[in-house]
């Protein structure tokens, strides 16, 4: 028997380039809930950007943020956990950034991790540019690693597909750290280089909140669509991913519809007969 779902927001429960939730994918969670089934939907949103998006009243109880980096209780918006980097620790991330030629961003501690810093020193990718323009005055161009202050949730670059290449680069010399691929939510096009604390991802962070709430992954259906969402979807004891999820990750799990056709739905009450 399934007692919790974990589901990823964008491309899953939100349709790609939407923002609204459709009405049978509401229903779907809420009939979850009313089964006693726990809803967990973890993204790589700030709280910022989930109250700025999602309506109040949607049928799920956790929410696991910003990939991993915090632990929210939805209904009444506590924070119950934060994973972030020590000020040395962005200090020595920022460093190793510093030697590329690519733009990044550094954002700010939990819950103020809307407000962020900036590495502007080459052409604008068109996908960073509206991700500045996303948040206007939020965000602090800096030159040089002395105006960093403090510590940090994470560290975002973002890169053409064909930088591919880059990303594993980045992904080697800071091994120490979590460095999670995901593809951007704005053009669905561009790869985001993610880098968090060590050990910060979704699946992790989901594990800290199953163990509180006395769960066991196996007893988990989880629905993703996306790179980031493997360490979650790798742990659950019936994965699936949306039809329109890269081809690597279909070949890796099983698949429901399309996020546009309201696969979190069928997947919903294909769990709850599980």
């Amino acid at each position: 028997m399934i007692k919790a779902i974990i589901i990823d927001l964008d491309g899953t429960t939100l349709p790609r380039n939407g923002h609204q939730i459709s009405e049978e994918n509401r229903v779907a969670l809420e009939e979850a809930g009313q089964q006693g089934v726990i809803r967990i939907l973890a993204t790589g949103r700030s709280v910022f950007s989930l109250n700025n998006t999602l309506p109040e009243g949607l049928p799920v109880d956790y929410m696991v943020f910003s990939s991993g980096a915090g632990i929210m209780h939805w209904d009444d918006k506590e924070i119950l956990l934060t994973r972030e980097l020590s000020a040395e620790e962005t200090r020595d991330i920022a460093t190793h950034l510093w030697k590329y030629d690519i733009n990044f961003t550094i954002q700010q501690r939990i819950p103020d991790n809307h407000h962020f810093y900036y590495r502007n020193i080459s052409s604008l990718h068109e996908d960073f540019r509206r991700r500045i323009e996303n948040y206007p005055g939020l965000g602090t161009p800096i030159s040089s690693i002395d105006e960093i202050q403090g510590g940090a949730t994470q560290f975002l670059v973002i890169l053409d597909a064909q930088q591919l290449q880059l990303h594993g680069d980045i992904q080697q010399k800071l091994s120490t750290y979590s460095v999670i691929r995901s593809t951007s939510p704005i053009d669905n096009q561009a790869i985001w280089t993610e880098i968090f604390a060590p050990e910060v991802n979704k699946g992790t962070s989901c594990q800290l909140l199953l163990n509180q709430l006395n769960l066991r992954y196996e007893e988990c259906a989880g629905l993703g669509n996306d790179y980031n969402d493997i360490d979650f979807l790798n742990r659950c004891g019936h994965p699936f991913v949306v039809s329109n999820a890269p081809e690597s990750l279909r070949e890796q799990f099983d698949t429901m519809p399309a996020d546009e056709d309201n696969g979190l739905a069928a997947f919903v009450r294909h769990s709850l007969n599980l």
